[in-house]
């Protein structure tokens, strides 16, 4: 624990930045970002104080393109490709950030048909449940977007503590298995929902 996390006041938990891979290292991964703003808005919660919020997320209208080797994305301006991440790889491995403050995101893995999508998608779930997310429900996916495919929705407390969710699905193009991670947190969906939309319709495979 750093001499900073130390010096949080109870009942403040710490929490160091978290990856959860699944048996497939490099493929299934959620990350807990924004650290200091996850660290701060746990504490706010537990203490019962109120949250401020960002600005609301901009109209779907207005997109940027990322356009690559195997895939098109349109995605709303003010998310963000992180691309300082350490593990980033333009072609097969990125995520998009939500609006500043928001905590939400959604991750992409592409990689070639080598894993069986009901085996990758069992261990990412046992990867995550318990560890990213206490999940209450658990429902079946069977489309993101335009696309069929086999998913689940862990729905429940962020970090054993702040309501929110993740969905993990998985579908195949002609040459690859893709994983789409959607994290989000509840309070954000009345401004990150159409976001989140907009982005699962304007996701296309190349090949």
């Amino acid at each position: 624990m750093t001499q900073a996390a130390s010096q949080l006041p109870a009942p403040f938990v710490y929490f160091p930045a978290m990856k959860i891979l699944s048996s497939n290292a490099g493929l299934a991964k959620i990350i807990i970002r924004r650290r200091g703003a996850v660290f701060v808005a746990l504490y706010l919660a537990l203490a019962g104080l109120p949250m401020t919020r960002g600005d609301d997320a901009p109209s779907s209208a207005d997109f940027k393109v990322i356009d690559r080797t195997n895939f098109t994305l349109k995605y709303p301006t003010a998310w963000k490709e992180a691309t300082d991440d350490p593990d980033y790889k333009a072609e097969s491995h990125f995520t998009m950030n939500g609006p500043e403050k928001k905590q939400s995101y959604v991750s992409f893995d592409i990689v070639n048909k080598t894993e069986d999508p009901v085996k990758l998608l069992a261990s990412t779930i046992e990867g995550l449940d318990g560890y990213a997310i206490n999940a209450l429900t658990k429902t079946k996916l069977e489309e993101w977007g335009t696309f069929k495919g086999q998913g689940m929705h862990l729905k429940g407390k962020i970090l054993g503590t702040y309501p929110g969710g993740i969905k993990i699905f998985i579908f195949n193009s002609d040459h690859h298995n893709i994983m789409v991670i959607e994290y989000y947190w509840a309070e954000e969906l009345k401004d990150l929902q159409a976001d989140i939309d907009f982005i699962q319709n304007n996701f296309t495979m190349k090949s």
